[in-house]
């Protein structure tokens, strides 16, 4: 093939991207060999099987005029193999072999040599406009590189792990040998929690061995950037069949968040975009990605002009239950929407629409499986109350909280939250806003808002909601976009590109200029938090009237080639890309960042002694410790100790219980969950016998108790060392001891 053909395809933009992350996960220290082996895993473990299903099951969508790009066969088909590929491997965990995975690829290719097979592969798949994969893979390398300066490169893998990671690492291990899951480092606490991204990491690790410090620091992270913007692309291609569609939805998702709180502003709290420090939490962009195939699905069974088929149906089924578990907050935003639309519908038009009533049926039982199987129907300690997400965001910034702060954050929170949604002005333009695609994304969105605004949980976790529902406000706009501006030149193209790139270099000035005052001034932080929500309407007024003007204008055919609508639309939307300046300019200047300081959480020598009951104890071998509390003898405990559970892979009577229902359920309003006292005082009180006053009366009480294996004892933590060490040899083998952890078997004969 000619290189000047091989450039006119999308093969460029994916060598490039492929390159590019190759390059950024070496340059931050993962492996080369380890990088291939994951490369082989997902390539012929997750994507082979998951395309070759996906397309099997909606085969038919490959017989219309519009047939489906390899795009949305390759991305939406990646995704759905996760899906399919975590029962798999739960049910080898069950029977102790967790390497039955492979029977997937191996199935796939036996699939494949047959005519069915044949078939499958052989159905009609559109190409992608070679634009729009620019476009894809330009977004890509943006998001990949804003991770690179702004997480690996402030988290390299030999740094010490952070509290949030070895809660995760703790599950990982959990689940890469046993099932069902319970909470390790609680024993006999059942596992109410979106888990299957753990489970992923250890399908992977299993598959892999790259760890599960490196999966979750830089692999994962990059893995769901990638799928997430591909995901997007091929769902909005495939809602609006434009190639602009497709290049500006995950755009818009990836750019940031808008505000005028000065560049180096922390986001991660409040406004929470898409891309933030948040983003290496493996469990919201894991679901957002695999909330893109159930996206797809619903809007293709919600399509006016056709009626799904009973395989497009199972597979939203199968996609939504692999959602489930991936994260808890998609499924009632789902369901608000179907509601909603159906409503909608019955009161105004005055029919029981079929489709709504089916989807609706459909989320609720996927609903019931995710509260009742997975999360033991707790409700994670989600409490009414009104409007503490602003209240929290004024004391972030340090504003007195007034009638009018109140009012102006509650506005900016909203702009934050749902500018990149103006688009959506092009449905109604079109007069769609009857389509019930539209609908239920139009509903979803404050299903998710208003939670984020009336409700509150520990650590502002009601904010996730809002998070969820970000994908969906850019598609509406994406959607109408495409809409208002069918068709145009290279001339308007260029146009509408350097109005929203002038906005954006506009609100970095305008941001700058309030960091430098907000310095100098006690009042500025609440001149900022006003502009904010002035300037996109100062920018609209602006480009009215400027757009007004340029609608005076006629082409040789007397057509005006120009929209007032698109341009302040485009204007608005460009107030984002300030973040993607402020990277640029910061990665070129090579500015100084803050270097985050992280402690290390346990003393020398944790690890190879929690490794060493790794690798000489069974994997249901219990494991008590008298490491609780995150310090040694503090004035208050921080219950949020989970490395021992990490690195061990076994399960402890009590470690820490930070971040469980039950230690939710106990918040007192005003107290820190971190300070919670145990659920269980009885349980500590036997473990922590063992450790502070060893006998064989201590030890066989808590042998008959909980049954455990073996003592993991720290001896900065309370604990009679002398006698513990008078017990060797009778109740107790020593097996192990460095300088500051010593490991005992418990003889069980005694």
């Amino acid at each position: 093939m000619p290189l000047r053909r091989v450039m006119a395809t999308s093969w460029p933009p994916i060598i490039l991207t492929t390159v590019f992350t190759l390059a950024l996960l070496l340059h931050y220290d993962v492996g080369l060999l380890g990088l291939v082996v994951y490369a082989l895993y997902l390539a012929l473990g997750v994507s082979l099987p998951g395309v070759l299903a996906w397309r099997l099951l909606l085969s038919s969508l490959h017989d219309e005029d519009r047939a489906p790009t390899w795009l949305e066969d390759l991305s939406l088909g990646t995704i759905f193999g996760f899906g399919i590929q975590l029962p798999v491997y739960l049910i080898g965990v069950w029977i102790g072999f967790p390497l039955l995975m492979v029977l997937l690829p191996i199935a796939a290719i036996m699939v494949s040599a047959l005519p069915l097979g044949r078939r499958t592969w052989s159905l009609p798949t559109a190409n992608v406009d070679v634009r729009a994969a620019w476009a894809l893979a330009l977004t890509t390398m943006y998001g990949l590189a804003w991770l690179g300066r702004k997480v690996f490169g402030l988290r390299p893998l030999d740094q010490p792990t952070g509290i949030d990671e070895t809660f995760h690492h703790a599950l990982i291990s959990e689940i890469a040998h046993r099932f069902p899951p319970q909470i390790p480092f609680l024993l006999d606490t059942r596992l109410d929690y979106h888990w299957f991204v753990h489970a992923q990491i250890a399908t992977s690790d299993h598959a892999t061995g790259l760890g599960p410090i490196t999966m979750l620091r830089e692999v994962m992270p990059s893995v769901s950037m990638g799928l997430a913007v591909l995901g997007l692309g091929a769902v909005a291609l495939r809602l609006t069949g434009r190639p602009f569609a497709a290049a500006a939805a995950p755009a818009l998702l990836v750019a940031g968040a808008y505000q005028l709180m000065g560049p180096h502003y922390h986001l991660y709290l409040f406004y929470e975009p898409f891309l933030s420090r948040r983003f290496v939490s493996p469990m919201q962009p894991y679901g957002v990605v695999m909330s893109m195939p159930a996206l797809m699905l619903i809007l293709e069974v919600l399509r006016p002009d056709r009626r799904a088929g009973r395989l497009t149906w199972l597979a939203l089924a199968l996609s939504l239950f692999a959602l489930s578990g991936a994260k808890a907050t998609f499924m009632p935003v789902f369901l608000c929407g179907a509601v909603a639309a159906w409503l909608l519908i019955l009161v105004f038009a005055r029919r029981v629409d079929r489709t709504l009533s089916g989807l609706a049926v459909l989320l609720v039982v996927v609903n019931v499986f995710a509260q009742y199987v997975l999360f033991g129907g707790q409700s994670g300690g989600l409490a009414f109350d009104p409007f503490v997400t602003t209240r929290s965001a004024l004391n972030h910034d340090n504003v007195d909280k007034t009638a009018l702060s109140m009012v102006v954050m509650t506005l900016v929170l909203l702009t934050g939250w749902l500018l990149y949604g103006v688009g959506a002005f092009g449905i109604l333009k079109a007069g769609l806003w009857r389509d019930p695609r539209a609908m239920w994304l139009a509903f979803s969105v404050p299903a998710g808002i208003g939670v984020a605004f009336l409700f509150f949980r520990s650590g502002l976790s009601q904010l996730w909601f809002q998070r969820t529902v970000a994908e969906m406000v850019v598609l509406l706009s994406a959607w109408g976009l495409s809409l208002l501006v069918p068709t145009f030149t290279r001339r308007q193209g260029a146009v509408y590109a350097g109005v929203a790139a002038g906005t954006g270099l506009a609100a970095l000035a305008l941001a700058t200029f309030s960091a430098s005052r907000r310095k100098l001034a006690t009042d500025a932080t609440l001149v900022s938090l006003v502009a904010t929500v002035l300037f996109p309407i100062a920018v609209v007024i602006v480009f009215a009237v400027v757009g007004r003007l340029l609608e005076r204008r006629t082409d040789a055919r007397g057509v005006t080639p120009w929209s007032a609508s698109a341009l302040c639309v485009f204007a608005v939307l460009g107030l984002g890309s300030m973040n993607v300046y402020s990277l640029a300019y910061d990665t070129i200047t090579q500015r100084v960042q803050s270097q985050p300081k992280y402690r290390a959480l346990w003393a020398a020598g944790g690890v190879p002694a929690a490794e060493y009951v790794e690798r000489h104890s069974g994997v249901d071998d219990i494991v008590a410790t008298n490491v609780h509390c995150q310090k040694p003898r503090p004035s208050r405990c921080d219950n949020r100790n989970f490395w021992v559970s990490a690195w061990s892979e076994r399960r402890i009577v009590i470690e820490g219980w930070g971040y469980t229902a039950e230690t939710n359920q106990n918040y007192v309003k005003g107290q820190a969950n971190a300070s919670i006292p145990p659920p269980d005082p009885e349980r500590l009180k036997v473990n922590d016998a063992a450790f502070k006053d060893p006998s064989k009366q201590t030890i066989s009480a808590l042998f008959r108790a909980y049954d455990p294996s073996w003592l993991f004892v720290s001896k900065a933590y309370a604990a009679n060392l002398e006698g513990l060490a008078a017990l060797d040899g009778s109740m107790l083998t020593k097996k192990f001891e460095n300088d500051n952890y010593v490991v005992y078997a418990i003889n069980s004969s005694h």
